[in-house]
């Protein structure tokens, strides 16, 4: 007899049934190893999860030569961005019976590299990356082995490779743009010491505003810092000492517009009353600051369930075979810091 209350288990028939499909479509999906069309891969991926079926996946990882994992290498975990990605990337692959594993670089090439090397020695099923030089090469002994790997940020036009970026230069252009709009005159922006990737792009798309505003671009007010709330703090203090300082500050993410904010407040300054201060990415503490930080959206939970399906697309043979790319459109989120 059985036990009162015990959750009954779901079957692969059960799935199917409720899809309206066969048992083999169902293991097809699930393995990806027969081509199955989009439409019908998304109907059982979502009875599948409404149902909370959960596959052999020790058995079927045996079978297939998978280990049912997937690899998110980011340069900052305690950037509350980048858990935003991971949310994201578990939204979409948990229901699909992968896990995530999660590894923090701090940014340097020579971890970067070393983590890239264990996930294939682990023999991940995919390979997320994001650094902040998203260079393709970094990520390519990946790619070579036959490993599903999703850029955040950056190009590629090699197959294996897709990428999910932000528009990072038309975020600093309207960034800037909205600043200048506002009527502050002589805008600063503190950036990394790195002069590619993202944020190098959004200090391009600055300039290119106040290029369009026939303002004159100032080295002085661009400044070079490590991409942290300290960093941000330090290069705050150093736009502040300036003969003649910003009355707004452009901050290449919201951890350093926070550092500033620390600076502008141990001075006794208003914001954005004697200084404007202005972030980018909206991570979830900008709207909790004092005062809430303006910023710029860039939707990391949807950019991380993007990564996600494009992994997937991959891993049941659904994907095309060039490279793909996907761009998020930035966006403005006015607040009370500019």
């Amino acid at each position: 007899m059985a036990q009162k209350g015990r959750k009954r288990h779901v079957s692969i028939t059960d799935v199917a049934q409720q899809a309206g499909v066969s048992i083999t479509t169902v293991s097809h999906v699930l393995s990806g190893q027969r081509p199955v069309s989009a439409a019908t891969t998304a109907k059982v991926r979502r009875v599948i999860a409404e149902l909370g079926y959960e596959p052999n996946q020790l058995a079927r990882g045996l079978r297939l030569q998978r280990t049912n994992t997937v690899a998110l290498v980011i340069p900052d975990i305690t950037n509350p961005f980048y858990p935003q990605i991971a949310r994201g990337l578990q939204n979409v692959l948990g229901p699909a019976g992968l896990q995530v594993l999660v590894t923090s670089t701090d940014a340097d090439p020579a971890v970067e590299d070393a983590a890239v090397q264990q996930m294939i020695t682990r023999r991940v099923d995919g390979l997320a990356f994001a650094g902040y030089q998203t260079d393709h090469r970094r990520v390519s002994p990946a790619a070579d082995v036959g490993i599903p790997v999703v850029l955040l940020g950056g190009r590629t036009t090699r197959p294996g490779i897709d990428v999910v970026s932000s528009d990072d230069v038309a975020g600093g252009e309207i960034a800037a743009g909205y600043l200048i709009e506002r009527g502050y005159r002589r805008i600063a922006f503190i950036t990394g010491a790195e002069r590619a990737g993202a944020p190098a792009n959004r200090v391009l798309g600055y300039r290119h505003a106040l290029r369009d505003a026939a303002r004159p671009f100032s080295a002085a007010l661009v400044v070079r810092e490590e991409i942290s709330r300290d960093g941000g703090a330090r290069a705050m203090e150093r736009l502040l000492a300036l003969r003649q300082a910003p009355d707004a500050v452009l901050c290449t993410n919201d951890v350093v517009a926070l550092g500033a904010l620390d600076a502008a407040k141990a001075r006794g300054l208003s914001v954005p009353g004697d200084v404007a201060v202005m972030g980018f990415d909206d991570i979830e503490i900008a709207a909790l600051t004092t005062p809430p930080l303006t910023t710029v959206s860039i939707r990391p939970l949807e950019q991380g369930e993007a990564i996600g399906r494009l992994l997937l697309g991959r891993l049941d043979g659904s994907a095309p075979r060039g490279a793909q790319r996907i761009l998020f459109d930035p966006a403005v989120v006015r607040r009370d810091s500019a």
